[in-house]
Order: structure tokens, then sequence, then C-alpha cells
């Protein structure tokens, strides 16, 4: 027969049992301790690696920016120098043009003072009409070469108005008063200027009238029978009378130096 089996008590099975039951609590819940820090560090792995891949994106994106700048950058930069180099090119032009203005202004200044002193040559050996005004061109000419401040091509604009002045004298007719200076006297008379061929005078109370005379330098007194044709000549200048044919005396031409 066999021996009877002893059996644990109630009381040290209920305690076995408890004691198992919280170790295995004990280990679910280190389990779960476990777990839950796996998984917030795998969160937290994961918020990293977004970051990383922000941070990835935005330094692409400014890669691709800088790239594309640089891009522009250098078309800019090869535009410049195609300006630059056109720009050497103008600036060489511009500095061979200057030195041709500037060997051409010391050219031209005495060639402006030239031409004045044949300008007042001229007039000095002309028929003497407006003198005055003449004369007084001459010398604002000579003033204006002695200001430094005024461009020469002021100055050759200057000379060339009064030759077109002169050159005009010879294409017209004109009547004015002035003063008339026959050695030591001198009286206010109206004159007729007939281009360059004749130059006429008559006095304001028309007594007496006469003309220059080319082939001794001076003042000759007209006959009676020009008195009426002056008076009219000199109206028709002065625009008072339509245009007619007037018979007065011509001087004859002459070579003059």
């Amino acid at each position: 027969m066999r021996p009877p089996q002893v059996l644990p008590p109630i009381g040290s099975l209920l305690l076995f049992l408890v004691v198992t039951v919280a170790h295995a609590q004990d280990q679910v819940r280190q389990a779960m301790d476990v777990q839950t820090r796996s998984l917030e560090a795998s969160a937290e792995v994961q918020r990293r690696i977004d970051a990383l891949d922000d941070q990835t994106r935005d330094a692409l994106n400014e890669y691709r920016q800088t790239m594309a700048q640089v891009t522009d950058l250098a078309a800019y930069n090869d535009q410049l120098q195609g300006l630059v180099s056109t720009q050497r090119v103008e600036l060489a032009e511009f500095e061979r043009k200057f030195n041709e203005i500037e060997v051409t202004k010391r050219r031209i200044l005495p060639l402006i003072v030239r031409m004045i002193e044949v300008l007042e040559e001229f007039v000095s050996i002309d028929i003497p009409f407006l003198e005055s005004e003449r004369s007084q061109r001459i010398v604002a000419l000579r003033q204006l070469m002695e200001r430094p401040e005024v461009p020469t091509s002021e100055k050759y604009r200057r000379i060339s108005e009064a030759y077109q002045i002169e050159l005009e004298y010879g294409h017209t007719i004109e009547a004015y008063e002035g003063e008339l200076t026959d050695g030591a006297e001198t009286r206010t008379v109206n004159f007729l200027r007939f281009g360059r061929l004749g130059l006429y005078y008559m006095t304001l109370d028309g007594l007496e009238i006469g003309h220059w005379d080319n082939t001794v330098d001076r003042w000759v007194e007209l006959g009676d029978e020009y008195r009426q044709p002056l008076d009219r000549a000199i109206r028709i200048a002065r625009k008072q009378l339509p245009p007619d044919l007037i018979r007065l005396p011509v001087p004859a031409p002459e070579s003059r130096s």
C-alpha cells in the first residue's frame, strides 16, 4: 500500500499564490514601463528624425536658392564684363577724340585771332558805313577772346556770325541816320547804302547830297539832278515807297588791298 500523500496547508498555498501573482504583476509593470520608455524613446527619435528632415529640406531649399543666385550672378557678371569691354572701347575712342579736340583748340584759337585781324583790316578799307557799329563789334570780339571761361566753340560762333553779317551787307540796301565827318566838320545826315556798290548821303534839310568816292577815298558832292532820285531811294529803303528803278552814280569797281 502507498503511503498517504501529505497535502500542504491551505494557508501556505494561498500565500504562495499571492506572492506569485504579485511577482507577475511586478514583472508586467516593469515590462510595461520598459515598453513605455521604448515608445517614448522611439517618439523622441522620430521627432529628431522629423526635425532633421525639416532642416535637411530647409538646407536643400537654401542650397537651391543659393545655386540659382550664383547662376544669376554669373550671368550678370558676364553681362557686366561685356559692358566693361564696350565702355573701355568707348573710353579709348573718347580719349582719342578728346586729344583731337585739344589739338584742334590749339590750332583754332590762333585762327580766330587772325580772323578778327582780317575783319578789322577789311572794315578799315571798306566804304565807311555803320562805322561805329562795325567797330564796336570788333572790340566785343577782342574782349571775348580774353575771357577764358568762354568755350572755343562760342568764340568761333561769334566770329563766324560777324563774318556772316559783313557778307550780308553786300546783298542788301539800307537807309539810316548817322554822323558824317568831313574834315573837322561832323553833321547828322541820312545815309543810303546800296550793297557795297554805293554809299550816299543827304543832309536832313535835303539841301546837300553826295556819295563816297573810292578813287579818292572821300565824300564827293552830287549834282542837283540826283537829289530827287536819292530821296526816293532813301524812302524805298525805308519801305515808305514801293520798289522802283532809281538812277544814281555807281563808282567803277576797283581792286583794293
